[in-house]
């Protein structure tokens, strides 16, 4: 399992490597992506991160850290507060510049588990999260602050 763990981490650190040669198309609804994995051992994960995958800290909120990959594809590692939160322990947030149209666009869509946009203050962003249908986890967040808008 622990084998499988740093395939896979490689794999993301490989593909977020890549540079694209040109700009995100402008019709993209989409600024960013972090992949979120969820830690029992939140120590070994930063360890992890910064030690082995030798990523750089860009966010840290105490109970998850965000690591850039590349200009523009992060990593990010939460403190696993309960097993079942996240099934598979992988979140993927896309990150936008108005979460209320994609709600309201998501709404009519066939998606499985779709929340209400929460606020998250202690960040500060507003998001809102569902599944497809074999069940991975989605987030579509927006930053609200200056700061966080032009990083991610």
């Amino acid at each position: 399992m622990l084998r499988s763990f740093f395939l896979w981490a490689a794999f993301l650190v490989s593909l977020g490597s890549c540079k694209q040669q040109a700009e995100a198309p402008v019709n993209s609804p989409y600024s960013s992506a972090i992949t979120f994995l969820y830690y029992q051992d939140f120590a070994y994960g930063t360890q992890f991160m910064e030690e082995v995958l030798e990523l750089e800290l860009v966010m840290n909120q105490d109970f998850a850290r965000v690591y850039e990959v590349n200009e523009k594809a992060f990593l990010g590692i939460v403190k696993q507060r309960d097993s079942t939160a996240v099934a598979g322990n992988t979140l993927f947030s896309l990150t936008t510049r108005d979460v209320n149209s994609a709600y309201e666009r998501f709404k009519q869509l066939t998606v499985q588990e779709l929340t209400e946009i929460k606020y998250f203050e202690s960040i500060p962003l507003k998001s809102f999260f569902f599944e497809d249908l074999e069940g991975h986890k989605f987030e579509i967040q927006q930053f609200l602050k200056e700061d966080d808008q032009q990083k991610f």
